[in-house]
């Protein structure tokens, strides 16, 4: 598309006062003659309505003024003078007005800190003053409270001198101080025998409750007697019905040897007697020698294996059950499966899951200890039941334990290293609740529809009703007559395993009370140590010393004997093939006759020693019962002791102030009218002080309300620069807008518009209707219906707003808008489609330019040349 010019015109008005918006039209020749004579029509009207007002605007002169609120107002100049030039002129008186708004600023803001200084220098002042104040009334408060101490001082002091004049009353003071002396001795009295009283009581409850103790620990031991004494007969019962056969055999073998031995005897006994004054006492003597010998050998022993247990007792310990099966073995404790017990714990302990002897592995001998005691009420229960109690056995305690350790520190848990059967608890402080109680329950349940199962045993309801089984198998498991060996494990996370075992499978099952102090007896040994090492080499010492004087002994006789022993040896090969069969026939029956005897006592013993052993357990029940019932009447008399205290105490309070009291009355009769006296001086003395305490108080309450009234002074001025600081930042705002419009302005008319320029066609000119925005301070406003519009209602400012734009190619044009507002401020806008976004009134410029013709008034009018170029 070829280049074409439009011709732009911008029409100021010089009016000071008028409210006219400052408009842009195009000059269009196919369109502009259409609407000349409603121009001439409209700017007629005009005319009658601006009158007054232009013809103040004709004797406007050039020139600016500052108004109350520093914004500059500025008038146009006539036409034939230099715009450049008046541009430049209201640049400069812009730019001064602006710097003299900074200088103003400056000003306002160093007057607001001044004042903020003064404000905190006077709220300083305040708290210091409020500070004096609170410690003068504080010394006022505290001289008040002397002054009435003393002035009832001086009100005793004066009772006390009236009193005093009366012998009388003195007396009464003085017996009246006695009496309570007299009362005080005998309450102390009363409070000392009452403490004996109590120390008596507590002395014999101690005594009542070591009574009580050592009945239970006999109690427990006549029960673990009782228990061994009743096994005890039934083993001997059967030792004596075997010897009876025995005997009946051997006799026979006897008699037939019996006649050799005779012959064999007389050759003998010429022969022995030889021997037997050639060596007399070397016997005895030999066995006393090897019998001291032997002595300090197995002292020496024994000296050496506990210092070895000395020397490691912390370190057996650590080893929990490993340590205990280890000594067991070395002990009269041992049986059959300790080593089997040891053998399994060894194989396992390197395994992540075994925790050898820590204090929450089931191998812990406190854990142990605790497991045996999960056995006792295990055992209550079958007692209950009227099944035999379990005992305990090495090999399933120590597959129990294994078994408790793997289920608690293992990834993985289930049924290891069972026993006949084995039953797992997780959680139970006490697993028969849920093994026992709550399967029970189960169980009896299955019982009431098919009462067969009370009839079956557990194998069997295994086979036959497993679901049944898989339900109540710990309850069968408790229950089974034919288990009656058991190994019991807990862990310290409360993991719990119990090993069952048929009794014909083991015989070493010893009781629960034994096998506690089989434990008992390791561990206390081990905590021993050091003491039965020294007691120990004190005694093989002593052993070899006398082995030593033995041996010396025996040498002597030995080298006296020599000759008649060699005689005595040489009768004894003679007879010695006659006197052995005789003296074998005869050493088995004996033997069997012996033993019978012994057997037929051991079991009469045995028998009468578990009749005597039940008696003793029922005793000391009863005596326990006894023992708890003293305990419990002399711990009520030492509550009794301790209550009587306590009243003799308070009397003793109360006896103690009955003594101050009187001592304090008969003082004040002493020297009453001297007492009297010091009590008027220190009455006055306080009133003084009070007195001066006052008027400081007066003066920090002066001070106070001086301060306070400086600080609201401070306040106001304060507040007064406040306000005018923001009144400054205010105009500096307007100045630099001002400033910013004139430098515009300037531009704008230093640009000079071409000539001639061509309207495009393709441009329409918008029509003549408008809609003003509100006039008003600060309101904005934005017209619509057509192309855009909008006013700035900043000190009373409106822009005209076009309707029914229609344009060509309107997007490319653009072109620079001079506008005056009502205070004769030049105010320039560019940007693209000006034309439309300000709004052009052809008809509403004409009639200002009429009107500025008629009334002689110049105009300037600008041209800007926009070329548009082919898209």
């Amino acid at each position: 598309m070829a280049n074409v010019k439009k011709t732009l015109i911008a029409t100021t008005v010089a009016v000071a006062t008028l409210a006219a918006p400052a408009t842009a039209f195009a000059d269009d020749g196919n369109n502009i003659q259409p609407d000349v004579n409603g121009a001439i029509e409209q700017a007629q009207n005009a005319v009658s309505q601006t009158q007054d007002t232009v013809a103040q605007a004709t004797q406007a002169t050039s020139q600016t003024a500052t108004t109350p609120d520093n914004t500059i107002t500025a008038t146009t100049t006539p036409a034939q003078s230099d715009p450049v030039s008046d541009g430049q002129a209201k640049v400069d008186e812009a730019q001064a007005n602006d710097n003299q708004a900074q200088a103003n600023l400056n000003q306002a803001q160093t007057n607001v800190d001044s004042a903020q200084t003064t404000v905190n220098q006077t709220q300083t002042q305040v708290d210091n003053a409020q500070t004096t104040l609170d410690a003068a009334n504080q010394q006022v408060q505290n001289a008040q409270t002397t002054v009435n101490q003393a002035q009832d001082n001086l009100n005793q002091a004066r009772q006390n001198a009236s009193e005093a004049t009366n012998p009388e009353n003195q007396k009464k003071a003085q017996q009246a101080l006695s009496d309570a002396n007299s009362q005080l001795d005998q309450t102390t009295k009363q409070l000392e025998s009452a403490n004996q009283q109590v120390k008596k009581a507590q002395q014999e409850a101690q005594k009542k409750a070591d009574s009580l103790t050592a009945a239970q620990k006999d109690e427990a031991d006549a029960k673990s007697n009782k228990d061994k004494a009743d096994k005890n007969a039934s083993d001997a019962k059967a030792k004596s019905d075997e010897s009876q056969k025995t005997i009946s055999q051997l006799k026979a073998e006897l008699e037939a040897a019996l006649a050799a031995k005779n012959d064999a005897d007389n050759a003998k006994t010429t022969a022995d007697k030889n021997a037997s004054d050639a060596k007399d006492g070397i016997d005895a003597k030999q066995k006393d020698a090897d019998a001291k010998k032997a002595a300090a050998n197995t002292a020496q022993a024994d000296v050496d294996s506990k210092k070895a247990a000395a020397d490691n007792a912390d370190k057996q310990l650590a080893s929990g059950s490993i340590g205990f099966y280890q000594w067991k073995l070395a002990s009269s404790y041992k049986n059959e499966d300790t080593q089997f017990a040891l053998d399994q714990l060894v194989k396992y302990q390197n395994e992540d899951w075994v925790k050898i002897g820590e204090e929450n592995s089931a191998t812990s001998l406190q854990n142990m200890l605790d497991a045996l005691d999960m056995i006792d009420k295990g055992n209550e229960i079958r007692r209950n039941l009227g099944l035999p109690e379990w005992t305990v056995n090495d090999a399933d305690t120590a597959d129990a334990q294994l078994a408790a350790d793997y289920n608690t520190y293992s990834p993985n848990t289930g049924h290891v290293f069972t026993g006949t059967s084995q039953n797992l608890a997780w959680g139970y402080d006490n697993p028969y609740d849920g093994w026992y109680t709550e399967e029970k329950a189960v169980f009896d349940r299955y019982a009431e529809k098919n009462p067969e199962l009370r009839n079956m045993t557990a194998v069997e309801i295994y086979m036959k009703y497993p679901d049944i089984y898989e339900q109540t198998g710990h309850y069968l498991n408790i229950i089974d007559p034919d288990c009656d060996t058991t190994g019991f494990a807990i862990t310290g996370s409360l993991t719990a395993a119990q090993n069952f075992s048929q009794k014909y499978l083991y015989s070493s099952g010893v009781s629960v009370d034994e096998y506690r102090q089989q434990i008992l007896s390791y561990k206390n040994a081990l905590d021993s140590a050091a003491d039965v090492y020294q007691k120990a080499l004190d005694k093989a010492n002593e052993a070899k010393k006398a082995a030593q004087q033995a041996q010396q002994e025996l040498a002597e006789l030995q080298e006296r004997a020599q000759s008649a022993q060699q005689t005595a040896d040489e009768a004894a090969k003679t007879a010695k093939a006659k006197n052995e069969a005789y003296q074998k026939a005869l050493d088995a029956y004996n033997a069997a006759v012996k033993a019978g005897q012994t057997a037929d006592s051991t079991y009469a013993q045995a028998k009468d020693e578990a009749d005597a052993k039940q008696t003793v357990y029922e005793q000391k029940q009863s005596a326990t019962k006894k023992a708890q019932n003293e305990f419990d009447e002399a711990n009520q008399q030492v509550k009794t002791a301790q209550s009587n205290v306590d009243k003799a105490q308070a009397a003793v309070d109360e006896a103690k102030k009955q003594v101050k009291e009187a001592q304090a009355k008969l003082d004040g009769y002493t020297d009453a009218n001297a007492k009297l006296a010091e009590a008027r001086k220190k009455l006055a003395e306080a009133e003084k002080t009070l007195s001066k305490a006052q008027d400081e108080q007066k003066t920090a309450q002066a001070n106070l309300d001086k301060a306070k009234a400086a600080k609201a002074d401070a306040d106001k001025t304060l507040a007064d620069a406040n306000a005018k600081l923001d009144k400054a930042k205010a105009d500096k705002k307007q100045t630099e807008a001002a400033l910013t419009d004139a430098k515009n302005a300037l531009d704008g008319i230093a640009t000079k518009p071409g000539e001639k320029d061509d309207i495009d066609p393709g441009y329409t000119i918008p029509s003549n209707e408008e809609d003003t925005g509100n006039i008003g301070n600060g309101g904005n406003t934005t017209g619509s219906n057509g192309a855009n519009g909008s006013s700035n209602g900043n000190n009373g400012n409106a822009t005209s707003v076009n309707k029914g734009m229609n344009t060509a190619d309107k997007k490319n044009d653009k072109t620079t808008t001079y506008k005056v507002d009502a205070d004769n401020k030049t105010v320039t806008a560019t940007g693209e489609d000006n034309l439309a976004a300000t709004g052009v009134d052809v008809a509403g410029i004409a009639a200002v330019f009429i009107v500025a013709l008629m009334m002689g008034v110049g105009f300037v009018g600008v041209e800007r040349s926009i070329s548009r170029n082919d898209a």
